[in-house]
């Protein structure tokens, strides 16, 4: 199966949203962006850890 190159792009709505954030940013102190980017790995990491069980119960 071949994977579409557009896949791994942005929609308008995601790239909004990432604007969004980019200007939420600016307004705050360094300690508050090191904590929501700690927040936010850890909940990729989790979703990691969803989506790699899911994949192997789906195996067995």
């Amino acid at each position: 199966m071949m994977m579409d190159s557009n896949t791994f792009e942005l929609s308008l709505e995601q790239q909004f949203q990432l604007q969004c954030l980019h200007q939420e940013f600016q307004s705050l102190e360094r300690e508050q962006v090191i904590s929501y980017l700690l927040d936010t790995m850890q909940q990729l990491m989790m979703r990691d850890n969803h989506i790699r069980d899911l994949m192997k119960d789906s195996l067995l």
